[in-house]
């Protein structure tokens, strides 16, 4: 595969979305919703990159 095609597929990849309800620490939540919208967004980034990081270790 091209770069440039590859390059395109990797944008417009979208991983599968579950819905989910955890309870999380009130001043974590305050933090989470400090920066304005998007904190969902945020918080999956943030848990996507610890599980990357889990992986690499192994």
């Amino acid at each position: 595969m091209g770069s440039g095609l590859k390059q395109c597929v990797v944008s417009f990849f979208r991983p599968l979305k579950t819905q989910a309800s955890v309870r999380i620490d009130a001043d974590v939540m305050e933090w989470l919703k400090r920066p304005g919208k998007g904190y969902q967004t945020r918080l999956n980034a943030i848990l996507r990159e610890a599980m990357l990081r889990e992986q690499n270790k192994k």
